[in-house]
């Protein structure tokens, strides 16, 4: 009953801890879309106001200014359009062999020698000496 009662518990909480993280994602995802409204506003302002500067200051005709900004929205994209691969999926780094070949090494040095000790004592002595080692580890 009380193990069922902690589980509950313990699955409320799991449950409570999800639902703040994704509020928390949902403020975080809120604030990142103003931003990026705001960027477009801000984008289309300096591209309105490059576009009045070259009418105005350098005597272009409408026509012109809207050349030039095209183009140059143009000349953007493609470099953007360019640079896609350098940002795609990156290789894994691999391990070093050596440090691989180690660590899989120890493993099987571990697993051989617990089968040589369930080989030479009873299952029942073995789980005495765990018993008595995790009682001891978890006094320290």
């Amino acid at each position: 009953m009380f193990g069922k009662l902690l589980g509950l518990v313990s699955s409320l909480q799991i449950g409570a801890r999800i639902k703040e993280k994704v509020d928390a994602i949902k403020r975080q995802a809120i604030v990142a879309v103003i931003g990026v409204v705001i960027l477009l506003f801000a984008l289309i302002f300096g591209l309105l106001a490059g576009y009045h500067a070259l009418v105005e200051i350098a005597e272009f005709s409408p026509l012109e200014a809207s050349g030039i900004v095209a183009g140059g929205l143009l000349l953007l994209a493609c470099f953007i359009l360019a640079a896609i691969p350098l940002f795609g999926e990156r290789p894994a780094k691999s391990k070093p062999q050596m440090m691989v070949d180690a660590g899989t090494e120890g493993l099987e040095m571990v697993d051989k020698k617990l089968n040589q000790a369930m080989r030479k004592t009873s299952p029942i002595t073995l789980l005495a000496v765990a018993f008595a080692a995790g009682l001891l580890a978890s006094r320290r």
